[in-house]
């Protein structure tokens, strides 16, 4: 199955596209050189909105994070989201001397991401993890320098820091020299530990006015990137970024065979029980939309994790089912359990104020 990311072809090359930058997704660095058409940066999201509604673009790359919350603005002004291209490497790097795991012990780490910040700490409860603005506080700054990046390796080499984290796109587009160690989102040992991506991290979406044909755009989107747009999206729509900036997720197309080979080498009990269905029978082979997802408490310490196959013709009803199935599981996690005459003493919330 073939999922193109470049916005090329007969249609498209006539059209005005506009892009913005983010630094959750540098979308100019996806599209440059891509297509044959005029297209130009746009400043910011609100100026990208207001020129496809005067006709002035009729095409608008956006970052997926700055879509998130504004669906209604969207629907009001007659646009839509109508597709995305695939994510190519949504995780962060750590720019360091070392490896994490060599670091000294009580390292200084800063990371401007809620949900790396918290799966550092449960990959060393030892790192001292910090936000930008923690550390800026500690250091009695009224602001953080406006070159944040500058700002973190300056530190970092003269030993102020152990290590940063980036997302891997900023890291190449500073054309940075220093070591740079991935925060990989799968493991690549028994055991590993790995790091989803945090959610709506390097997805460009395409935004045009409703009616749009899609036909003009077919082939020349990624179908795995619209899909992970649209789970993210019903699962995590109505939530403040407050709570999705702590949620990691993985949207990619696999076959069960290769996951079931995956889940053997690394002893994943959670990802093997993916692949069974409601009778425990292994699914029939082929491929499917493996969705993980995961909510990491604040020092590390919990996590709730949920692995789900979909088939990608299903994908709608079975976003519907997940977004049920996580909601629940959640609530009952983030409240206390009472005593049972039966399973005996309750027990304080699993996710207590997270």
């Amino acid at each position: 199955m073939g999922h193109r990311t470049c916005l090329r072809g007969n249609y498209v090359a006539s059209e005005t596209i506009g892009f913005v930058d983010h630094q959750s997704c540098w979308t100019g660095m996806r599209i440059e050189g891509k297509f044959e058409s005029d297209f130009r940066e746009i400043p910011d999201f609100d100026s990208a909105i207001q020129k496809l509604v005067t006709n002035e673009l009729d095409i608008a790359v956006i970052p997926a994070q700055l879509v998130h919350g504004n669906h209604m603005r969207l629907l009001s002004d007659g646009l839509s989201v109508s597709g995305a291209l695939n994510q190519n490497r949504p995780f962060h790097v750590v720019v360091s001397s070392d490896r994490l795991s060599h670091l000294p012990r009580s390292a200084l780490v800063i990371s401007d991401s809620r949900i790396v910040r918290r799966q550092l700490r449960r990959f060393r409860k030892d790192l001292r993890v910090l936000s930008p603005v923690a550390w800026a506080g500690i250091c009695d700054l009224d602001q953080i320098p406006s070159d944040k990046c500058e700002w973190m390796e300056e530190m970092r080499r003269d030993g102020t820091i152990d290590a940063y984290t980036i997302p891997r796109d900023v890291y190449d587009r500073r054309g940075l020299k220093a070591r740079r160690f991935a925060l990989w989102p799968e493991p690549k040992e028994p055991g590993g530990s790995f790091f989803l991506p945090p959610i709506h991290s390097d997805l460009p979406l395409v935004i045009t006015r409703s009616g749009y044909p899609k036909t003009k755009l077919r082939g020349n989107i990624g179908d795995e990137g619209a899909a992970a747009w649209h789970i993210m999206s019903e699962l995590f729509s109505a939530e403040s970024e407050a709570f999705t900036s702590s949620v990691g997720i993985l949207v990619k197309y696999r076959s069960v065979s290769s996951l079931l080979q995956q889940a053997e080498a690394t002893r994943d009990l959670t990802l093997e029980q993916a692949c069974r269905d409601s009778e425990g029978e292994i699914l029939q082979d082929g491929t499917k939309l493996l969705v993980r997802i995961e909510h990491v408490s604040s020092d590390g310490s919990r996590t709730f994790r949920m692995d789900r196959l979909i088939e990608p013709e299903n994908i709608h009803s079975s976003s519907v089912t997940m977004d049920r199935e996580w909601r629940s599981l959640l609530s009952t996690l983030s409240q206390p359990q009472p005593d049972h005459p039966r399973w005996g003493p309750g027990n304080p919330a699993f996710f207590e104020g997270q």
